[in-house]
């Protein structure tokens, strides 16, 4: 069970209600600059602060955030895919597609509780979603229509599916640091016979045998001569 704190849970199970709202909080990096910079939206509707953890972000509102799909929690490493829905009319959405690259970007989705009746909130926004964006396509509405823009969020499960790239070049390393010459052979790695103490590559010759010299025998030792005679000539 989530833990919504003791000011919230107090309320929930009263019988006055409760309104809920969600907080959208996107970082994205610039087009232009690139720079991650952050933007945030709630289903709100005023521009609000909200102080999450010791950090205190600005939402828009005026209807930009329309709602998210019910949210599904489970135990276990599955990506779960969410759906956040936004209006395609308000400038600072369109702003959020023109300006920034999106694919990747890391999203956090809060729920904070209000009190129906004094409309002030009550306890501290909960996360209810941490991942990253999958897609975010812009629609084409109908003449005389305006359309919804969906954000697709992947669980933060999604990193566990990219895999590590296999290979790396020379040119590559070099782009990110000039002076580094660790993959200075890589195109020719595996090409080259190296051959390491008594062991070899599978593309090379093998290496001389060793000749190991045999046991002298008693012979050997006593300089040819064998017997208990004197043999001192």
């Amino acid at each position: 069970m989530r833990d919504y704190g003791t000011a919230t849970e107090t309320m929930l199970a009263s019988l006055t209600g409760v309104i809920t709202r969600h907080l959208v909080w996107v970082r994205p990096r610039r087009r232009d600059t690139g720079l991650i910079e952050a933007a945030g939206f709630w289903n709100g509707l005023d521009v609000r602060q909200f102080t999450v953890g010791a950090e205190v972000r600005s939402y828009a509102a005026a209807g930009a955030l329309l709602g998210l799909d019910p949210i599904r929690g489970e135990v276990g490493l599955n990506v779960r895919m969410h759906t956040i829905r936004f209006s395609g009319i308000p400038a600072t959405v369109l702003n959020l597609l023109n300006t920034y690259h999106l694919l990747g970007a890391p999203v956090e989705v809060h729920r904070v509780f209000f009190d129906p009746v004094k409309a002030v909130q009550v306890g501290q926004p909960v996360r209810v979603i941490k991942g990253s964006v999958e897609e975010m396509p812009l629609p084409r509405a109908a003449e005389g229509q305006s359309a919804e823009i969906e954000m697709t969020v992947a669980s933060a499960a999604r990193a566990l599916t990219r895999t590590v790239a296999l290979k790396k070049s020379d040119s590559a390393q070099r782009r990110i640091n000039p002076a580094d010459r660790g993959r200075e052979y890589a195109a020719v790695s595996g090409a080259v016979p190296v051959f390491w103490g008594a062991g070899k590559s599978q593309n090379g010759t093998p290496p001389p045998t060793a000749t190991v010299p045999a046991t002298p025998t008693a012979d050997d030792r006593t300089g040819g001569f064998s017997g208990s005679g004197d043999n001192r000539g």
